[in-house]
């Protein structure tokens, strides 16, 4: 997962499950549907590879539509009403959610959205739906997508000493949405930051478009084995391959909890 981009293993755990999604449930017939995807919000140090992170879930995950905070609205992130120029009728446009429908939303720079385009959207995360009422058009949209939504602290910087919530303006109907969120920190550490230099300098050498494939590049941490640790013999598998082994097991397989602590359970979220 996103081997290009060093370390980060927790990271790359959570999008690996955000990609693969969960098991969507319809308690009591179609009562009530709960949902499957998973939301991760990404909050950290700027300069921490997030929006690397959500470029490569675009061209990774089979559906994914990309968006930034500050340049999206409600309309934009939801639907809109236009007029038809040529019927002169009213006609309705879906937004990211609604066309990421079955796959990914992403959403870049969210701690810039305006309070009431975030409000926009908490349908969309919990019911995974959009309802419209506006000139006349009474509907529901489906948004059955998964967010994936990066932000930056209030600071600039991840203050350790207060809170999570604390440290980003969002308010706690919009975090209390996301299933995983992480926090990136940029640590000062020298050896970290050594493996990290070579790391960033062997994949600049790999990438030159008049570099060889087999070319050995000296000193540089193995690309198979990118976060500290002994190198493993697992070979990278290809992106190509990796997005039709996404889908396959989206339509395919259907996880399921067995044998689990349910005292546990219940106490971790009491």
């Amino acid at each position: 997962m996103a081997p290009s981009i060093y370390g980060h293993t927790e990271v790359k755990t959570a999008i690996a499950m955000s990609l693969f999604g969960g098991q969507a449930k319809n308690v009591g017939g179609d009562k009530h549907r709960i949902r499957g995807d998973i939301n991760v919000l990404l909050l950290g140090d700027p300069g921490m590879a997030k929006s690397q992170f959500l470029k490569y879930i675009e061209k990774t995950a089979h559906r994914a539509v990309y968006t930034t905070g500050q340049g999206a609205s409600a309309v934009g992130l939801t639907a809109a009403v236009r007029m038809d120029p040529v019927t002169r009728e009213w006609t309705l446009e879906g937004g990211a959610l609604v066309l990421a429908d079955r796959g990914i939303c992403l959403i870049d720079e969210f701690d810039k959205m305006n309070d009431k385009d975030r409000t926009s959207i908490h349908e969309a995360m919990e019911q995974q739906s959009i309802s419209i009422s506006k000139a006349g058009i009474v509907c529901s949209l489906a948004a059955r997508c998964a967010v994936i939504a990066a932000a930056n602290p209030v600071r600039g910087r991840y203050d350790s000493s207060v809170s999570f919530i604390q440290n980003v303006q969002l308010t706690e109907p919009i975090l209390s949405r996301f299933d995983i969120m992480c926090v990136v920190r940029d640590i000062v550490d020298p050896v970290k930051d050594g493996q990290l230099a070579r790391f960033v300098i062997a994949s600049h050498m790999r990438s030159h478009p008049h570099a060889k494939r087999d070319e050995p590049v000296p000193d540089a941490p193995a690309p198979d084995a990118p976060a500290p640790g002994p190198s493993s013999s697992v070979s990278l598998i290809p992106q190509d391959m990796l997005k039709k082994y996404i889908m396959y097991a989206k339509q395919k397989v259907f996880p399921r909890l067995t044998h689990i602590d349910k005292a546990k359970v219940s106490q971790l979220y009491a």
